[in-house]
């Protein structure tokens, strides 16, 4: 009987081992740590020439009076891929918003909406550049939002990137404050439709 135990053990401890090493030589444990960034970064075998800016415009109503009722509120959705607000806050600079993206990735493929286009340089080389253009339109003006922040794909299934809704000079007029309690409307062109296919 311990014979057989030891034989069952053996075959269960092989077969285990056959395919964890399936799994790495194919790539799906890079893909299940990594996400999206494995397929990005794996220039040998993937590329980004079908990525390209997508026509038309997203918005968003932002309630200024209540910041925290506006995470998850959704600006992009196409079944497929999201954008949506996963923070707000004031600054001493003004009201901050970030955008979280979710994409989608397979080993054949990777798929990000976003307000960034991720370029990959060469195998040892990425950049990140800023794409999407944002407008408040509030109190029946209309302002040009700044960039805040970026960020590479720091997510297994996107990334994250903020604005500051209202310029600088916005709030030195005194056009807005800092305990504004309506609604802001933000509308966002350029969003980028990263693509990562195979060579």
């Amino acid at each position: 009987m311990k014979g057989k135990k030891k034989k069952i053990l053996f075959f269960t401890l092989l077969s285990v081992a056959i395919i964890l090493i399936l799994f790495w030589s194919i790539g799906l444990f890079r893909l299940w740590t990594k996400g999206i960034a494995s397929v990005a970064d794996d220039t040998h075998t993937f590329n980004d020439k079908k990525s390209h800016i997508l026509n038309g415009e997203s918005s968003i109503a932002i309630d200024l009076s209540k910041l925290e009722s506006n995470i998850g509120k959704e600006l992009y959705n196409d079944g497929h891929h999201k954008i949506y607000v996963s923070w707000i806050h004031k600054t001493s600079e003004g009201y901050e918003i970030f955008f979280r993206s979710c994409g989608q990735y397979s080993i054949s493929k990777a798929t990000l909406i976003s307000g960034i286009q991720h370029v990959t340089l060469n195998e040892k080389e990425s950049t990140d550049l800023i794409t999407a253009k944002m407008k408040a339109h509030y109190n029946g003006k209309s302002y040009i939002s700044t960039w805040s922040k970026l960020g590479g794909i720091n997510f297994k299934d996107g990334d994250e990137f903020s604005f500051y809704i209202f310029p600088y000079n916005a709030y030195e007029t005194k056009e807005v404050t800092l305990d504004e309690e309506g609604i802001v409307y933000l509308s966002v062109t350029n969003l980028y439709k990263n693509i990562w296919s195979k060579n």
